[in-house]
């Protein structure tokens, strides 16, 4: 569900103030990418939560292998959707770098998940964030050093 078009003007508005801090200040992040367009860069505050992937052992129906059941995640609400600008950028490039507190790291293997799956990445600390937020949707990617 995305969110209000009257909270998205108010956001709009912050963001500048937001980006200030947003790669220095849990959970704030910020999401460096490249329109992809207009080929600029462009940087986004986004709420980024490190997850990481259950492990359930390789089998026929999921081919998951012990080693990138470790990978390191980030689980990010869409509030605005999966139309939002910025998340597009993203998947047309394939990655992203994103900033945390002042370290940066490379995300890729991005896709969009609902609301069950991100409860089952995020476990019990992110049970009670996802259904307060009532959203429908999150990017979920991979997550390496820069």
């Amino acid at each position: 569900m995305p969110i209000s078009p009257r909270l998205a003007g108010v956001a709009r508005h912050l963001n500048p103030y937001i980006l200030k801090v947003s790669g220095r200040m849990p959970p704030w992040a910020t999401l460096h990418h490249v329109g992809r367009v207009s080929g600029r860069p462009y940087r986004t505050p986004i709420a980024a939560f490190a997850a990481r992937a259950p492990h359930d052992p390789p089998s026929e129906g999921n081919p998951v292998t012990p080693a990138s059941a470790r990978d390191v995640l980030v689980v990010t609400p869409l509030p605005w959707g999966s139309d939002a600008d910025w998340f597009k950028n993203v998947q047309a490039a394939g990655s992203a770098t994103l900033t945390r507190k002042g370290v940066d790291y490379r995300v890729d293997r991005v896709r969009v998940v609902g609301p069950t799956e991100a409860e089952r990445l995020l476990g019990m600390r992110g049970r009670a964030m996802v259904q307060g937020l009532r959203t429908t949707e999150f990017m979920v990617g991979r997550v390496r050093p820069a």
